[in-house]
């Protein structure tokens, strides 16, 4: 039997603490304008590290004409959780993202016709300085029902739209890649 993923000690360091809750402040897209996805590590072929094991390999890189754009929401009302189910040999991931941004305008309203029913990615950064991909080359982060928009009731209450997403994929890992040149559009050649 091949080790695919060397085992290693873990210690209990936290690294200076460990802030629950997400950015809020997401890197999104369609799905369909990404060029080159990171892809998953791979021990077929020599064992991996545990870091690596959790790590995807590579940038987002976006098609020529595109670019990924930014979403900024209600600080702490989001989350990003990664859950482990299914059944024995049959174990993938199911991330779900949860945002809540505060007054429904058109801009929000528009950005929900434009996620219903298509397949996006989105790169989320928790307080930690960790980010999350959801999306990869088979599938993207698709939009679910949620409670949607409510103007409140109350002079206490918040009018705002609640959006949910939810995206599965085999394992849990980390994206390190780059964040930042794909907010610039990629010329067309």
């Amino acid at each position: 039997m091949t080790k695919q993923i060397t085992l290693e000690n873990i210690d209990h360091v936290l690294d200076g603490g460990n802030m629950a809750g997400i950015r809020p402040r997401l890197v999104y897209g369609y799905h369909e304008d990404v060029a080159v996805w990171p892809v998953e590590p791979d021990g077929s072929t020599a064992p991996v590290s545990l870091d690596a094991a959790g790590e995807l390999v590579g940038d987002v890189i976006m098609k020529p004409g595109t670019k990924a754009f930014v979403l900024d929401f209600t600080e702490d009302v989001g989350n990003h959780q990664m859950a482990v189910v299914g059944e024995t040999d049959g174990l993938h991931v199911d991330h779900t993202l949860n945002i809540i941004k505060a007054k429904i305008k058109s801009r929000i309203l528009g950005f929900m016709a434009a996620a219903m029913d298509r397949k996006m990615f989105f790169i989320v950064e928790d307080e930690n300085d960790t980010h999350y991909l959801m999306g990869n080359k088979k599938r993207g982060a698709s939009m679910v029902a949620s409670d949607g928009t409510v103007t409140g009731t109350g002079s206490g209450d918040r009018n705002q739209t609640t959006l949910q997403f939810k995206f599965r994929t085999r394992k849990a890992l980390i994206y390190k890649g780059d964040t930042e040149d794909m907010l610039i559009e990629v010329p067309v050649s």
